[in-house]
């Protein structure tokens, strides 16, 4: 695909991805101004792009949409009639084309990889340890099948089927806690699924990618760092995790994209994994660029287009422990004169210190519509740190940047 040569190259990645801009370039041979970049929210830090914001936005707001949401409203405004490299964080709601390029796979098998309920089956059907699921379409059914599985079951776990299912996701132990969750569904919910709650030490992701020719590659695991067990704050790396579990997440990892391979997917994927009682449970794959796929990308360097479009071996390795977080913020608060410590790339090529960055508010004051995901912090520690002063650090540095804004 490199020597391609494109008529209009769309970037659908958010501005956490930004620092991949100068190795895409280079490898694409495409300069920065023939980028258009199309987001729900683009704010200060790319003022000076093209970009071009889905929905109308008001001046000095940083507003958010879901991925495929983007994707589908960037579609329907843009018809693929001239030959398109598009940068996606998941392929889901992008057409099949040929005259659209991806380095993530497109079309329907976009949308079923990424489908929690989709998933569900496709584990059972690999014979693979996953959480008992089971799939409701409307809040009276939601009521009926809770009340009969409260019987059987302490906690429940309830999420969308479709992709940003984690934005919606809770745990529920009574009727009562059942009645707050659905008041706070909005009407365009969609399938709703049902899954046990397995209670469990850890929580992982195994990172892949499947080339175009089907063969698929390991590219290690991070540990999950989660808050009330489902929500995700950031990732430990390399993870506490014995040699024999280790293997066993790669080995799954890899029969997981063997079989998305069969089904014509291709492109990155991490899954994710839960450690209950020393037993590995698959809790759901991500057919799509994510939170890891930064820590990849750094531990690839320049080399990381080549990697994901091609194809090709390359396991993450750190010679410190790294935590890596989201720094949060208040939905409807202004921001203004937020402090950006370094770049991603020289602290990670450093190996030690701390890292800290902002998305909005940075030179003029911002509203970000949205109360999550404001900025990124990292840090480097001794490899042989203790996993419970790294959590401890991890979850001080979280909420000490929360409440700091």
């Amino acid at each position: 695909m490199q020597s391609e040569k494109f008529e209009k190259v769309v970037w659908l990645l958010d501005p956490r991805f930004d620092f991949l801009l100068p190795w895409f370039s280079a490898y694409y041979h495409i300069p920065q101004e023939d980028i258009l970049f199309v987001g729900s929210y683009h704010g200060a830090t790319r003022r000076g792009y093209n970009a071009k914001a889905v929905g109308n936005i008001p001046q000095g707001y940083v507003v958010f949409l879901e991925p495929e949401d983007i994707n589908r409203r960037f579609t329907a405004d843009a018809p693929f009639d001239q030959k398109t490299l598009v940068i996606p964080f998941t392929g889901a709601y992008l057409p099949s084309s040929e005259k659209l390029f991806s380095p993530i796979a497109t079309g329907q098998i976009a949308i079923d990889a990424n489908n929690k309920w989709w998933q569900y089956r496709f584990f059972q059907e690999l014979n693979i340890p996953t959480p008992k699921t089971w799939c409701v379409n409307d809040t009276t059914q939601l009521a009926d099948q809770v009340k009969t599985l409260l019987g059987t079951y302490n906690k429940l776990l309830i999420k969308k089927a479709e992709m940003s299912g984690g934005y919606q996701m809770c745990s529920i132990t009574s009727l009562a806690e059942l009645s707050s969750y659905c008041i706070s569904l909005t009407p365009e919910h969609g399938e709703l699924l049902i899954s046990e709650y397995i209670p469990h030490e850890q929580s992982f992701a195994g990172m892949g990618i499947v080339g175009k020719d089907g063969q698929v590659h390991w590219c290690g695991a991070t540990e999950q760092v989660l808050y009330q067990d489902y929500a995700y704050e950031g990732l430990i790396w390399p993870p506490y995790l014995s040699d024999e579990s280790l293997r066993e997440i790669e080995n799954l990892t890899r029969e997981i994209g063997k079989a998305l391979a069969r089904n014509e997917y291709f492109g990155y994927y991490n899954v994710d994994y839960i450690l209950s009682s020393g037993k590995l449970y698959a809790v759901e794959v991500n057919a799509r660029f994510g939170f890891g796929t930064l820590l990849f990308a750094l531990s690839c360097g320049e080399d990381f287009w080549h990697i994901v479009t091609e194809g090709s071996d390359h396991l993450c390795k750190a010679p410190n422990r790294l935590i890596l977080g989201k720094i949060k913020g208040h939905g409807g608060r202004e921001y203004t004169e937020l402090f950006s410590q370094s770049d991603i790339v020289q602290w990670f090529q450093n190996g030690y210190g701390e890292f800290r960055t902002m998305f909005c508010g940075t030179e003029s004051p911002e509203v970000f519509d949205y109360g999550s995901f404001i900025g990124l912090f990292g840090a480097f520690l001794p490899a042989n740190a203790d996993r419970e002063d790294v959590l401890r650090l991890f979850w001080s540095r979280c909420l000490q940047e929360y409440i700091e804004r």
